[in-house]
């Protein structure tokens, strides 16, 4: 009797087992609405491993061979996420796809369009198309899914409209430049190193012309990335007397919040008090 009930549970249990997966936590929360009640979704990579300089693991290997779908970038933070995209294949998702990618002179591709929920409205809607052309048969979940999405989405967009219009400075001092989808999609301005790669340095002739530049326009402080030290940013602040205000850039569940909307609200506050807004 045992035997045949596990027999016609069996269909069940695999269904309930599959698994999706996407390469970095900020899109955690978006797939994982998206697909719940036909997937369980998984992060790959840890969620404070450095984008830029990561190297994937044999487990991590193993987690994309049995994958169902894996969700990327689709704007390469690394060389471990070209090498996902190659492992994946078929499977794999790039969720910037026909998202307009910033670039600005001396910067290389932005890959940080999480960090604007009006871009995530993009990532939504082809992780959501992806989802219903693998699944056909589950159209009609991932539709009723799609829609909650769209919904908290659109909420959280229309918040960063309304935090962001009034306000004292237009502009984002940060020494990497994460800033700039957020910057261009809420009407302010990025004001960063030349270089899209601090990791090689920064010469002292950047850092002085950036300095210059804050002071240019009357503004007493840089934004810091929540999780990272930087000695540039240190210096900044202890040499110059710029107060630091810190953005979890990388959507790290924390005291700031356990989910990608509770973050970004965190996020909205900190850029509020920064670029003194009125609303």
């Amino acid at each position: 009797m045992r035997s045949l009930l596990l027999l016609l549970l069996a269909p069940v249990i695999s269904l309930a087992a599959e698994v999706v997966i996407v390469s970095v936590y900020p899109f955690y929360d978006v797939v994982k609405e998206l697909s719940t009640g036909r997937f369980d979704t998984e992060v790959l990579i840890p969620t404070r491993a450095d984008y830029h300089l990561y190297e994937l693991s044999t487990r991590e290997i193993l987690k994309i061979h049995r994958a169902k779908l894996i969700f990327v970038s689709g704007v390469p933070l690394g060389g471990w996420e070209r090498k996902v995209e190659a492992l994946g294949g078929d499977k794999v998702v790039r969720l910037a796809e026909g998202l307009v990618v910033k670039t600005e002179e001396g910067i290389k591709i932005d890959p940080h369009l999480w960090l604007s929920p009006r871009r995530m409205v993009g990532v939504a809607r082809n992780a959501y198309k992806a989802l219903s052309e693998r699944e056909p048969e589950s159209r009609e979940l991932f539709t009723k899914n799609y829609k909650e999405v769209l919904k908290k989405l659109k909420e959280l967009d229309g918040e960063y409209r309304n935090a962001l219009k009034s306000c004292k400075f237009k502009v984002l001092p940060i020494i990497h430049p994460a800033l700039g989808y957020l910057a261009r999609d809420y009407g302010l301005k990025q004001l960063s190193i030349g270089s899209g790669d601090v990791h090689g340095g920064v010469s002292p002739k950047e850092l002085a012309r950036f300095v210059a530049n804050i002071k240019e326009l009357g503004i007493d402080f840089i934004f810091g990335i929540y999780g990272v030290r930087s000695k540039y940013t240190d210096i900044l602040a202890e040499e110059h007397g710029l107060k630091v205000f810190r953005i979890n850039v990388k959507i790290i569940p924390s005291e700031h919040g356990k989910d990608y909307f509770s973050i970004m609200r965190y996020n909205l506050g900190i850029l509020r008090e920064a670029l003194r807004c009125t609303y």
